[in-house]
């Protein structure tokens, strides 16, 4: 069975477009100090505004993206703060069977909060509606290729069923919060997770190139209307609300890093 997955649709279909590329974020750069002349008196110390956070003068995406790079490792991202993991991207090892259960907790994931926000009446939540982001379909039609292929799909982990029960836990009492994880976890797969899929394609399925990774029109111009949408719905948010969801940026990364704990294998 390996052998024929190798060389049946996996070699005849798609080959992985290279030239799509990341999508590539801005790194922005406030600077705090102010330059004098020789000789002049010192300006006077603005009075520092409680309410101010790194990236607020652009909007609240980029005060979430402010708080989610420096999570990253100093190898993933040059803004980030965290020592390189025990057991780096580049040194992953899975095997066919790994990747499939990362593929089935994705979707278990994604079904979840597609499926929320599809049905919900929240006015906030409405507004994400078709975003263009949503990866549900194209998990379905990837994982389906396996079956076809001889596979057995297997349950969604522990990991996965966990996230989603503090998801539906979040939605509940602090649906704000909840944006923080459909930020993070969205964003992120179009930006690392496509890098993490082109790996995993070279390593283990000669360059093909997965739906999970392919949307319906230029990515970039989706994730510009999405953060038009998000500032929107942020923009009269009192302080406090808006910091409740920017420290829900750890809990994001812990928990969409289990669900790439069965890609991060030795081998």
């Amino acid at each position: 069975m390996m052998a024929g997955f190798v060389s049946g649709f996996w070699s005849s279909g798609r080959a992985l477009n290279r030239s799509s590329g990341v999508c590539s974020r801005p790194y922005w750069r406030v600077s705090m100090t102010t330059a004098h002349g020789h000789g002049e008196a010192e300006a006077p110390a603005r009075k520092a505004d409680p309410d101010r956070r790194p990236g607020s003068h652009k909007g609240f995406v980029e005060e979430m993206r402010f708080v989610a790079m420096k999570l990253h490792t100093k190898d993933q991202a040059k803004e980030g703060m965290q020592e390189e993991s025990a057991l780096p991207i580049n040194e992953w090892k899975p095997a066919k069977e790994d990747y499939l259960q990362f593929l089935v907790d994705s979707k278990r994931v994604y079904e979840y909060i597609e499926g929320e926000i599809e049905s919900s009446d929240d006015e906030m939540l409405s507004r994400f509606k078709n975003s263009g982001l949503e990866r549900t379909e194209a998990l379905e039609r990837d994982i389906a290729r396996f079956s076809d292929d001889g596979f057995s799909v297997p349950e969604p982990s522990k990991a996965a069923e966990k996230y989603v029960v503090y998801l539906e836990k979040l939605l509940g009492d602090r649906p704000n919060a909840f944006l923080c994880h459909w930020y993070n976890y969205y964003f992120a797969h179009t930006a690392g997770g496509r890098m993490i899929g082109r790996m995993m394609s070279s390593m283990l399925f000669d360059g093909f190139e997965f739906d999970f990774y392919v949307w319906d029109r230029d990515v970039k111009e989706i994730l510009s209307e999405v953060r038009e949408t998000i500032d929107d719905v942020a923009k009269d948010w009192p302080r406090d609300v808006k910091d409740d969801c920017l420290k829900e940026t750890q809990l994001a990364f812990s928990y969409s890093g289990t669900v790439l704990g069965a890609l991060a294998k030795a081998g």
